[in-house]
């Protein structure tokens, strides 16, 4: 009985495309060199702070939820289930 090999690094995982191969090689094709460069060290850039939408206070009905499942959470723990 043979024992299977022990590799020194796991097998990469298939990539996963949702199309065919013939239509990924031609958008392979198509690309322009330049502006994957330019993509790449655009994305690169750090973004300046405070891009983000601050939220409205008040106005966000998701810190209700929060609170009220801590206190569920908090309650749980003191009182039992």
């Amino acid at each position: 009985m043979k024992k299977p090999k022990i590799r020194a690094t796991p097998p990469e995982p298939p990539l996963g495309l949702d199309m065919p191969f013939d239509e990924a090689l031609r958008r392979f094709i198509g690309t322009n060199p330049q502006e994957l460069d330019a993509n790449v060290t655009r994305s690169k850039k750090k973004k300046p702070p405070g891009t983000k939408k601050k939220a409205a206070p008040g106005g966000n009905d998701d810190q209700k939820n929060v609170v009220s499942l801590r206190s569920r959470r908090i309650a749980k723990r003191n009182n039992g289930r």
